[in-house]
């Protein structure tokens, strides 16, 4: 019979993890960005805890409070510095003339387009500045911002609760950071309890290393990107690195991404002061930049931070990128380095007797010992 409950704990408790992923997705993303940021936040909330005057000391609530201030003051400055800088790329890009634009590049068009006819690529009754010129208006008209702020309101409601509830749920993960413990320890057999809490304890640590080094790895990027646009003098420099930057968080297609956003805001900046003859340079430069500073991440950055950080080979994190990348696109390449992280503790710990197993997770037990 104690055998029988061993085996229906564990299956009842995936079996119940997965029905709220399925039914309840959105309450797993609250669930999932709350354990994220206590554990960004956890540092801070133990030092608090330890600060005392004489007798006075604070509080588990107490601390879990200042600490999500904290936590909220350092995103407001973010998104209070971010915020002014959109305002102005889409004032520009709302102050566009393009007919300026299509005069200006009027006779390099006719060119193209005298060759596209040349080699019937196009008919000759097609007028392309005029469909050039269509394009523009329809990039720049107020229908698509208003298209755009009507998605932003009807977002607005489920926002504010899933704000809500990240905020509830962060709260009481701060104060009290054994109910994930708690949670794990229900469905884990009688005769695992030890390897789970090995697992967490591990899994705890090497999951807020791993989250202390992606800031680090986006900060550095930033710092890196905005240092060589500033050289070129390209204009919002600030706001391509801060985007640029972002998306690094998305390995290998982010920088790809990061550097077609960063041109994009450099084309929209030079069509709207009217310095047409730059946009080609400045684009290039723009491009260089990327280029150099991506060249930096993987040859430097990535396995110096990454490596250290969740102890793995940076080949080993290079292939994990890749698979799972073709498993889960995009998504899967974000999730890809925790996720191997957390298979990686797993394993160690309970499949430890197999010597593949044993050589994967070998390095695990050397760094922790050095």
């Amino acid at each position: 019979m104690n055998k029988i409950k061993a085996f229906i704990k564990p299956i009842a408790g995936i079996l119940a993890a997965c029905a709220l992923i399925y039914f309840f997705p959105d309450i797993f993303l609250y669930f999932a960005i709350a354990i994220i940021l206590s554990m960004l936040g956890r540092p801070l909330c133990e030092r608090i805890k330890k600060f005392h005057i004489k007798k006075f000391h604070l509080g588990d609530a107490a601390s879990a409070v200042i600490t999500m201030l904290a936590m909220f003051f350092i995103f407001s400055l973010i998104f209070f510095i971010i915020i002014p800088l959109v305002n102005k790329e889409i004032l520009i890009l709302s102050q566009i003339d393009t007919n300026a634009i299509v005069e200006y590049f009027e006779q390099p068009l006719e060119k193209i387009y005298n060759l596209l006819i040349q080699y019937n690529i196009i008919r000759p009754e097609e007028d392309i500045l005029k469909t050039i010129e269509g394009k523009l208006y329809s990039i720049v008209s107020w229908d698509n911002f208003s298209s755009v702020l009507n998605i932003i309101v009807s977002m607005t409601s489920s926002l504010v609760v899933g704000i809500f509830s990240t905020i509830f749920l962060t709260f009481f993960l701060l104060c009290d950071p054994n109910i994930v413990h708690n949670i794990f320890m229900a469905i884990t057999p009688d005769n695992k309890t030890n390897s789970m809490k090995n697992i967490l304890h591990d899994s705890r640590i090497m999951l807020t290393r791993y989250m202390f080094g992606l800031i680090s790895e986006v900060l550095c990027m930033m710092i890196l990107i905005f240092i060589g646009l500033s050289i070129f003098g390209i204009e919002n420099a600030f706001i391509i690195a801060v985007m640029g930057g972002l998306m690094n968080i998305i390995p290998y297609l982010g920088p790809l991404m990061g550097g077609a956003l960063g041109v994009t805001i450099g084309i929209i900046s030079n069509l709207g002061i009217g310095t047409y003859d730059l946009i080609l340079s400045n684009s290039l430069e723009i491009i260089s930049v990327f280029v150099i500073a991506n060249l930096i991440d993987n040859f430097v950055l990535q396995p110096t931070i990454y490596s250290k950080s969740v102890f793995a080979h940076p080949i080993e994190i290079f292939l994990v990128i890749l698979m799972a990348g073709n498993i889960g696109g995009v998504v899967g390449m974000i999730i890809a380095i925790p996720s191997y992280t957390l298979i990686r503790i797993v394993a160690k710990q309970m499949l430890s007797e197999f010597k593949f197993i044993e050589l994967l997770t070998k390095k695990l037990d050397i760094e922790k010992k050095a």
